[in-house]
């Protein structure tokens, strides 16, 4: 208790944060920001289905079904009810599991695969409304991209991987808004997800140790779920765990950049920027297979006239994408030389060209150890903001045509729109739900602020999808 005659101490940056996004409801939100919850919505439910059924999604299943518990929530499609802390483990890493959930450019994470699988935990477990399930969507966006934004670039150029590390946060940001805890226990809880802050860069250099990765996006949600309840049963944690001077931004950025965390607090929204993904890679690997798919598609070139083939991108991209011999799914999803030759091949849509049958493929293989990267200037100047990439192709005869792509398809400024979240959604979902069961999905999602149990999507997948059994590569 602050003495009569003494000065009440001035909130932090954490403090205002968290006070904001406790505050957040769906009746004071932009009506924009819960439609745009609801795309998210929908592209995470189908990016989740499509990366269960990979092996590294049925290892952490078959773990969280041996360890058994309380049945809280569903972990989707596998007909398994587990705590909600494990099944918010177990959706986020099959979100992350294979490359296509959206992302933020400004934070360069994930955001959905974090947030979403521990609101969706805690909804289910509590049999909330589905209109606050939106409005807490909105909030651990928010949250996790002003941290991300108050420390990158530098989080990926020290070695961090930003999912892993700002997912904590904004999960935890999300769940206390939807349990409507007070700011005080917000700011204990984005603390407290801060301390979990986790995740190496390294899987990026190594071909074949690459799963892990996987995993960041799920351990960061389930560490969202756990900060909540801690924070709930009286657990504290600083009130600058995010600015101050062993806070995040300082630890995990050479140049950290605190006012992000408020600037602009609650007149605007990151969720407005954030991005859906159409390509099975990384997100900083698209602008370049645009402009590589644009000068095949433009000039009608043939691979067998190619020459030469040069990317530009960024420092990022350069250092950390540039392995022309994948050994995995994840290397192949993460380097620049074999995403851009499925471009040159004008498979980019397909998202089978970077699974376990394709990414050998002596063709593809081929065509990825003759193209080189370079750092532009000018594209390293507009990052992180702006994930662009440019392409030069030079033909045999001597010809040179180069094309420059700032927003790639899906960003903010080059957006699918609602009707292209959906194909793509049904794209994921054929083969895993029947085309009427596709329809009540969409349906579902876009009318979920009618929701008064929003648990029930979640079990709706349990009803239509066969229960995955994959266990993974043994």
């Amino acid at each position: 208790m602050t003495p009569n005659n003494a000065t009440p101490m001035a909130q932090t940056p954490t403090q205002r944060l968290a006070a904001a996004a406790a505050g957040f409801t769906a009746d004071n939100l932009p009506p924009d920001t819960l439609e745009s919850a609801k795309d998210y919505l929908l592209d995470h439910i189908a990016v989740s289905l499509y990366g269960m059924q990979q092996p590294w999604s049925g290892f952490v299943a078959d773990m969280v079904a041996a360890d058994g518990g309380a049945a809280q929530a569903s972990v989707y499609g596998r007909g398994l009810r587990v705590p909600a802390s494990a099944a918010a483990l177990v959706n986020g890493t099959a979100a992350h599991g294979f490359e296509l959930d959206d992302w933020h450019a400004g934070s360069l994470s994930h955001l959905g695969a974090a947030v979403i699988p521990a609101v969706l935990a805690i909804a289910e477990r509590d049999r909330l409304h589905g209109r606050d399930v939106l409005a807490a969507i909105v909030a651990g966006y928010e949250v996790m991209a002003r941290a991300g934004m108050s420390v990158a670039p530098g989080v990926i150029m020290r070695g961090y991987h930003p999912t892993g590390t700002h997912g904590p946060i904004g999960a935890a940001a999300g769940v206390g808004n939807l349990l409507r805890v007070a700011p005080k226990v917000m700011t204990a809880a984005l603390g407290i997800g801060a301390s979990c802050a986790a995740g190496l860069m390294e899987f990026s250099q190594d071909e074949e140790g690459t799963m892990v990765k996987r995993v960041h996006a799920g351990r960061a949600a389930q560490a969202g779920v756990v900060a909540i309840d801690l924070a709930l049963r009286g657990l504290t944690a600083p009130r600058a765990s995010l600015d101050g001077k062993y806070g995040y931004a300082k630890v995990f950025s050479d140049a950290p950049n605190p006012d992000a965390l408020t600037r602009g607090l609650g007149e605007d929204f990151e969720i407005r920027r954030n991005n859906v993904k159409p390509y099975a890679c990384c997100g900083m690997l698209h602008a370049p297979m645009d402009a590589v798919e644009d000068i095949m598609r433009t000039h009608q070139i043939a691979l067998a006239d190619i020459d030469d083939v040069v990317i530009g991108g960024s420092r990022a991209v350069v250092e950390q994408h540039a392995s022309t011999a994948p050994e995995s799914v994840m290397a192949a999803q993460y380097s620049m030389p074999y995403a851009a030759a499925v471009a040159l091949l004008g498979r980019s849509l397909d998202p089978r060209m970077f699974d376990e049958g394709s990414f050998r493929d002596a063709q593809v293989l081929g065509l990825a150890r003759r193209i080189r990267l370079e750092i532009d200037p000018e594209i390293e100047a507009v990052f992180p903001g702006k994930l662009a990439g440019a392409a030069r192709i030079r033909l045999k005869d001597g010809r040179q045509y180069e094309a420059r792509v700032i927003d790639a398809r899906g960003t903010t400024d080059n957006p699918f729109g609602r009707d292209g979240i959906i194909a793509k959604a049904r794209a994921l979902c054929d083969g895993l739900l029947r085309p009427a069961a596709i329809d009540e999905l969409i349906e579902r999602v876009f009318g979920f602020e009618r929701a008064t149990d929003a648990g029930t999507l979640a079990q709706f997948l349990d009803q239509c999808v066969a229960p995955i059994r994959i266990t993974g590569l043994r």
